[in-house]
């Protein structure tokens, strides 16, 4: 069950869908919703008679802090008109990129929800830098929301993306208060691989067997990509079965590697049209 969740604000189009996704989440679980007003804070340059930093930085960084506490001010009236527990921090990051200061808040949620972005653009690098250092660094499974998402949470229809691995396997059970409530969870397997070493006789019999267990409404879809990508597959999948919610695991060893290979985490990232569960 979710009890704590954590909207890191990113300062781009997509924070208020992020933020009202974790309104509605917060109220339907009950949970406690904290909003970080995250102030990225530049390093101070050594003047080039000495180390002393420039003064001018002392203004930089008073005018930063003063619009992050307009900002948490404005926060805190919007949450204030929930019938929900909030809170909003505001959070400074100087010696550590604002994604690594909001994962470690991050350790102590049970979900951290952030805003998404449409495509390769500047605003997609900010979230796309956010959601790698929440996934890789906080320990928890991370939702990602697309900008101007219209969506049913907690949803009713989810397509759990599934393949035999630590990823997928810590988003399934990550995403268990999600799978329980919903009213169909699509296992869809692509390119099966059956065997011992692969998905077994059945390819996804045996993760469906396990939720059904936990009383999810689970049926497998097997699919063959052929010279499509997965991702394209996979969101297919999604827009035909009316799915409201995409539960994958997040791959890659660091957030760096990770977009320059590409691969199913960054397509669907910058592609699905509704939030996307992850875990890594």
């Amino acid at each position: 069950m979710f009890k704590d969740l954590i909207v890191p604000v990113t300062a781009t189009s997509g924070d208020d869908d992020a933020i009202n996704i974790g309104i509605a989440l917060a109220g339907s679980f009950g949970a406690r919703l904290t909003v970080l007003e995250m102030v990225n804070l530049p390093m101070p340059l050594a003047s080039p008679w000495g180390l002393t930093p420039e003064m001018a930085m002392a203004d930089v960084y008073s005018r930063l802090r003063a619009q992050g506490e307009i900002n948490v001010g404005r926060l805190k009236a919007k949450l204030g008109k929930e019938a929900i527990q909030s809170d909003v921090r505001l959070v400074e990051a100087m010696f550590a990129e604002p994604a690594q200061v909001a994962a470690h808040h991050a350790h102590y949620a049970d979900l951290a929800v952030v805003a998404g972005a449409i495509g390769d653009t500047a605003e997609g690098a900010v979230t796309q830098a956010c959601f790698g250092g929440l996934l890789l660094e906080s320990g928890r499974p991370v939702l990602v929301v697309p900008p101007r998402c219209k969506t049913v949470l907690p949803p009713k229809r989810i397509v759990l993306a599934w393949r035999p691995t630590r990823e997928a396997s810590r988003a399934l059970h990550d995403a268990m208060p999600f799978l329980e409530r919903a009213e169909q969870v699509d296992i869809l397997v692509i390119d099966a691989v059956d065997g011992e070493l692969g998905q077994g006789d059945e390819p996804g019999a045996d993760a469906a067997a396990h939720l059904v267990r936990h009383g999810v409404k689970a049926n497998v879809v097997r699919r063959d990509a052929g010279a499509r990508s997965v991702s394209s597959i996979v969101l297919e999948h999604a827009r035909e079965s009316n799915a409201q919610m995409i539960v994958a695991g997040g791959y890659g060893h660091s957030r760096f590697r990770e977009w320059a290979m590409g691969g199913v985490t960054r397509e669907l990232l910058i592609a699905a049209p509704i939030p996307v569960f992850y875990s890594h």
